[in-house]
């Protein structure tokens, strides 16, 4: 029982140093290359004319 309880403890204490959501940096000031970007774009959109206007507000 001892042994469980200290198991216990050890992975609640270890658990604590996991960091938090809100320390997630913020992507919006990320500079992409041009392959990036395309890509970004293709996932996002369908038509060959939103992947255009993707790009271009994009850049």
């Amino acid at each position: 029982m001892k042994i469980l309880t200290s198991l216990i403890v050890i992975l609640y204490i270890t658990s604590c140093n996991y960091p938090d959501i809100d320390s997630v940096p913020d992507f919006k000031d990320v500079k992409l290359t041009k392959e990036e970007l395309f890509d970004l774009c293709q996932i996002s959109a369908d038509v060959k004319s939103e992947i255009d206007r993707c790009l271009k507000e994009k850049q």
